[in-house]
């Protein structure tokens, strides 16, 4: 994704939904004044989509819906008049927080993938899930706490007691990573457990020096393996936006020396095939880069958007969505690292009528086997100031082949 369409949707994010009519495929309808924003949770699992959509008006609902693509019927599993702020699923019970407000409070529930057997798991945080545990955070205060509850048993087990910037950076193949900063040392610290560990244990840690324009504490966003090396990026956001300003560093897990691939990186993502690191520069919006991790060397390559045309990166392809103004939004694809080799330019063709005044902007992201395409509709006009207001959004779900699946909103 370019700079210019990574910038305009920092901001699009805070708000979203949608209307509009398609022809030759499943649709699910969405109540009036509903959106499925981008920030909120959404999953993949077992061919099906779960999505989160928000409620707005007099009262405020927050939905979790499983949509069966296949057959495009959508089941509505839990209502909430709090906000749902994580999901993720483990043996066809989905795990969930939702925050109340009132009371000040974090509460972990379970659900049934059929929405028919809800229950209260614990006070805290969900944060992520394995093969035989749920994780959550207790904060009080200062003091964050990171506990395990056994599926079986029922037993919750304390596993880490650490400061307000611990969090949960991602599960990868049952290995769970951690990062937490500490601001007296400077020193942002990555931790990992695995099925066998009872406990955390730090992977690395990284001194950082702080300049003041942070608006948020330093933290690993990322992490992948490829070809024997850990990749990590971590940093900070930073100025009235909220912009992402990253570092990407390779540990070698045999001598445990760290390299820096880049310093300043604005997206919180490690994109990458089997072999190649794919990352956008800061200097030119046309300029794209790629670390081969098997070399160790870097080259570049140019690939000029226009317009609202988004970039999107996803393993051996690359994504460029563009909505024209009239009457589509036109979807090529080609060889990722390469200026358009491959290239198959109407990869995917949705109709979408688009009107004059509204501007329209749609991007690629992959759950599962599914590509799924949002399309937002924001007005600019004055009285909307400079952040806009979200008119529609809509999402599509296509399939490898670039067919049209299903739509919701």
């Amino acid at each position: 994704m370019n700079k210019i369409t990574k910038q305009i949707l920092s901001f699009i994010l805070v708000f979203l939904v949608v209307f509009l009519q398609s022809e030759n495929i499943l649709i699910t309808s969405a109540a009036t004044n509903a959106m499925v924003y981008e920030y909120s949770p959404m999953l993949e699992d077992g061919g099906d989509i779960y999505y989160i959509q928000t409620i707005e008006g007099d009262e405020y609902s927050y939905d979790i819906y499983r949509l069966e693509v296949a057959s495009g019927n959508k089941t509505k599993l839990v209502s909430s008049k709090n906000d749902i702020i994580n999901m993720d699923i483990h043996k066809e019970t989905l795990y969930y927080t939702s925050y109340d407000g009132e009371k000040d409070i974090y509460r972990t529930y379970s659900v049934s993938n059929d929405g028919k057997d809800k229950k209260t798991i614990c006070n805290g945080c969900f944060v992520c899930l394995d093969d035989t545990s749920i994780y959550y955070t207790v904060t009080k205060g200062k003091v964050s706490k990171l506990y395990k509850r056994d599926y079986e048993s029922k037993k919750s087990t304390l596993i880490y007691k650490g400061n307000m910037t611990f969090r949960f950076v991602k599960n990868s193949d049952n290995t769970l990573y951690f990062t937490e900063f500490n601001e007296t040392s400077s020193k942002l610290t990555l931790y990992v457990l695995t099925a066998k560990r009872k406990k955390l244990a730090v992977l690395t840690t990284d001194k950082i020096a702080l300049d003041g324009s942070e608006r948020t504490s330093p933290e690993v966003s990322d992490i992948k393996k490829i070809n024997g090396g850990i990749y990590y990026q971590y940093g900070t956001y930073e100025g009235t936006g909220n912009y992402w300003y990253g570092t990407l560093i390779k540990l070698d897990t045999r001598t445990n020396i760290k390299t820096v691939i880049e310093k300043q990186l604005y997206e919180e993502q490690i994109y990458h095939n089997d072999n190649i690191i794919f990352y956008n520069g800061t200097d030119n919006s046309e300029k794209h880069y790629q670390f081969n991790t098997k070399t160790g060397k870097t080259s570049s390559y140019i690939y000029k958007t226009t317009g609202t045309e988004s970039f999107n990166i996803l393993g051996d392809k690359t994504y460029c969505a563009k909505a024209d103004g009239k009457e589509s939004i036109l979807i090529s694809c080609f060889t990722s690292g390469t200026n358009k080799n491959n290239l198959i330019k109407s990869f995917i063709n949705i109709t979408f009528k688009q009107e004059k005044e509204l501007d329209y902007i749609a991007h690629v992201k992959k759950y599962g086997d599914y590509l799924l395409i949002p399309v937002t509709c924001m007005d600019y006009n004055a009285n909307n100031g400079w952040r806009g207001r979200c008119v529609s959004v809509t999402w599509y779900i296509a399939d490898s082949d670039g067919k049209i699946l299903a739509q919701f909103q």
